[in-house]
């Protein structure tokens, strides 16, 4: 039986990725996964679709609503040539802190393919979604985008990489209920076929990929790849249905990602969730499928190291009260 890993995911505050690294890998080490440093600080261009436009071959460009896809194909904006150079030294921070020490693995956060779509605009001023053309060429670009990050991590690091695919409104997107810029009327509602195509996509890359949506949407999400899941509360139906789809996918060998409430002592945390995960007739072989992930938003030293530590030992006390039964 191998033992659930334990993920750092999230951004941080101030403008160092050398002061996030050295935290995070002196609380952490392998098999657990530290967090390739996301700094809002920084500015627009280090987070959020400046992570995208940091990766993705098509020209974008920073106005004062958000990042604008450019006509042609020549990336010429400064801003998105800033992103480029702010992905680099943060990869490279990271190799600067660990010295000869081995990093297996790293996370990364990044707006899905439909969340680029909703927040990036046309050259238009109108948004992506609006234009199923645009739509099929982001989509393409975004997945290039994620193989471009990966193969750059493990050119300077070596290491794997782990993304959760933000899509907090693909619901939206698919109810109709994405408002317009100018907010008088809303955009055409996306198909649910098209949206899942685009996650099948994302999964085919060479990172582990974890679609981070709603609760309605994470069956879906399921059906072409994995999938990061708020940990589960109680015996409702709803919770119900999230161990089941927990289930159906570490049967098949699959990770699953469960966001962990950092509260409590964590070893008592650990021996809790371990009943939790039994009670709900889940095997214990498979463990070791689970990615318990410690979200930071924001967070600074005096939060992180204290979160880090939490995560650590109730990720390594898990495995090891669960042969006790």
């Amino acid at each position: 039986m191998t033992q659930p890993i334990g993920v750092v995911e999230g951004t941080f505050a101030g403008t160092d990725p050398h002061a996030v690294y050295a935290l995070e890998l002196s609380e952490i080490s392998s098999p657990h996964i530290p967090a390739l440093a996301e700094l809002p600080d920084v500015g627009p261009h280090a987070t959020g679709l400046g992570n995208i436009a940091a990766n993705i071959s098509l020209p974008f460009e920073l106005r004062t609503y958000g990042w604008q896809l450019q006509r042609g194909v020549r990336i010429s904006s400064s801003d998105q040539h800033r992103a480029i150079a702010h992905r680099d030294s943060v990869i490279q921070a990271l190799v600067d802190v660990a010295q000869d020490d081995a990093v297996p693995e790293v996370s990364v956060r990044l707006p899905g393919p439909v969340t680029t779509m909703i927040d990036g605009m046309l050259p238009s001023g109108q948004r992506i979604v609006r234009d199923p053309g645009a739509r099929h060429d982001v989509a393409a670009a975004w997945v290039d985008a994620v193989e471009n990050l990966t193969s750059r991590i493990h050119d300077v690091v070596g290491a794997r990489t782990t993304i959760f695919v933000q899509e907090p409104q693909a619901g939206q997107a698919i109810e109709g209920r994405i408002r317009s810029v100018s907010g008088a009327d809303v955009e055409r509602a996306l198909d649910i076929n098209e949206v899942r195509f685009m996650w099948q996509q994302a999964a085919t890359t060479g990172a582990t990929v974890l679609i981070d949506t709603t609760t309605e949407l994470a069956a879906t999400a399921a059906e072409v790849g994995s999938v990061a899941l708020a940990l589960p509360k109680g015996r409702t139906h709803q919770a119900e249905r999230t161990w089941e789809l927990v289930d159906t996918l570490i049967s098949a060998e699959k990770p699953v990602a469960l966001y962990m409430p950092r509260h409590g002592d964590p070893n008592r945390f650990a021996e809790e969730f371990i009943h939790q995960y039994l009670d709900w007739g889940l095997p214990p072989e498979s463990v070791g499928y689970l990615r318990l992930t410690s979200r930071f938003e924001m967070g600074s030293e005096q939060t992180v190291g204290p979160g880090l530590e939490w995560l650590r030992t109730m990720a390594e006390h898990a495995p090891g009260y669960l042969s006790t039964l």
